[in-house]
């Protein structure tokens, strides 16, 4: 297409999705207005998740946690979708498999772009969710003032305006280092942190960080869908298409394909060891030229896999890899993945991310040069360390979804119930337009 022609067309469709968001946060802020506030505290309280994370897209500790606490809580899952993601079709196309999570109600209001930039766009953001929430809400007869369950700093201002029992705040990643984050996210944060009844760090080097500010803050790693991923041990599920035509050992990685990733170290392999089949399975978020990493014929790019066919895949690695770079946002994750690498038993290799060091010493292998990591990639296809691997699959039986959230949960019932000492049996935390 005419280069010309691209853009005039991609203006009209970003006009097209920015002029329907906005005509979404006016119809919504206005059937707010009218509906009634709830007044009674009648029921459990509803738990809304306030993520970034699409429900349907990369399988997280998000959701992972929502459909559990579903089985106790009424819980709305939201996330934003913004007008500039749609016209530029960049997001893949998300998907709830069917019966996934059916006691998850699932709300995703469309956003209009450029809220970094223009603080009116942000502000009229905030407001669109607010009023998302706050109809479903009224609309699926959820009286009680729910507890809000927070995943990114810039949502803190709604808690100028809803109607709250209590705060958590779960934190995965350091936000202020992200590209894209406000320039008032370390001030937004640390008013969450001070306004949660309850602060959960996904990783220990996060934990340990935010200590320093005055928060409750509780240490709960991530865990594992053990039987999900275990499924991948036996190595003999039925070969995912995209695999068929592999040659030799597959190295492989399943996540986001973005810029943590260190592509150099990925690229060397490739061309080191050209009889390698390198896997990077998910969508592609990366600034890199993906015509670079296309151009080795045995670097396979299968997009975003579902959740479900993971195992698939993963019984196909001869090795798993983190091969991440190391910066302020690496160097305080914990990635999801590195257990269910170890439920399937295949050796894992990763960069030095601090908690992986910390907490996998001796069963996982490190490597911080493009030549260590071919290095400790090669020593793990020829000499696979046994006893690493059965203490990894162990650690991974013994980290189990259910368990973390049934922790999680004893925690917040606590600071909840502390919180609400004091006040009359039916007395919520009322934030007001």
């Amino acid at each position: 297409m005419n280069p010309i022609i691209a853009r005039i067309s991609f203006l009209l469709r970003l006009f097209a999705f920015s002029s329907a968001a906005l005509a979404y946060a006016v119809a919504i802020r206005a059937r707010s207005i009218f509906e009634s506030r709830p007044t009674t505290n009648a029921g459990p309280t509803p738990i809304v998740f306030i993520s970034t994370h699409p429900f349907g897209g990369l399988w997280q500790r998000p959701q992972q946690l929502a459909v559990r606490l579903a089985k106790s809580y009424p819980v709305l899952y939201l996330w934003p979708r913004y007008a500039s993601d749609l016209a530029r079709r960049k997001a893949e196309k998300q998907l709830v498999p069917s019966g996934v999570a059916p006691q998850v109600q699932l709300l995703s209001p469309i956003l209009l772009p450029f809220e970094r930039a223009v603080t009116a766009i942000y502000r009229t953001n905030l407001r669109t969710v607010r009023a998302a929430i706050t109809t479903r809400l009224r609309q699926t007869s959820l009286a009680r003032a729910p507890l809000l369950w927070f995943y990114a700093p810039r949502f803190t201002p709604l808690l100028d305006s809803l109607a709250q029992s209590g705060v958590v705040y779960d934190i995965m990643d350091e936000h202020s280092a992200f590209g894209f984050a406000r320039r008032e996210t370390t001030n937004l944060e640390a008013r969450l942190l001070r306004a949660a009844d309850v602060v959960f760090a996904g990783t220990n080097t996060l934990a340990e960080r935010k200590r320093k500010l005055p928060a409750r803050i509780k240490y709960f790693p991530c865990g594992v869908e053990f039987e999900h991923f275990s499924s991948a041990a036996d190595k003999d599920l039925p070969v995912p298409a995209a695999l068929l035509d592999a040659k030799g050992p597959v190295v492989g990685y399943f996540g986001a394909v973005d810029d943590r990733l260190n592509f150099d170290m990925i690229l060397a392999a490739a061309e080191v060891h050209p009889e390698w089949t390198v896997l990077l399975a998910g969508p592609w978020l990366a600034t890199r030229p993906l015509s670079e990493i296309e151009s080795h014929p045995n670097i396979i790019l299968p997009g975003l896999v579902p959740y479900a066919k993971l195992p698939g895949y993963l019984a196909r690695f001869d090795v798993a890899v983190l091969p991440f770079v190391l910066n302020d946002l690496t160097m305080h994750t914990h990635p999801t993945k590195v257990l269910e690498y170890l439920a399937s038993k295949t050796p894992v290799v990763s960069t030095p991310i601090p908690d992986i060091v910390t907490f996998y010493a001796g069963i996982i292998k490190i490597a911080a040069t493009p030549d260590d990591f071919i290095a400790a990639v090669e020593a793990s296809l020829e000499r696979p360390d046994d006893d690493a691997i059965k203490w990894g699959f162990e650690m991974a039986r013994a980290s189990s979804w259910d368990a973390m959230v049934e922790g999680m949960k004893l925690e917040f019932e606590k600071a909840l119930a502390g919180s609400m000492n004091g006040y009359p049996p039916e007395a919520t935390r009322d934030g007001r337009a």
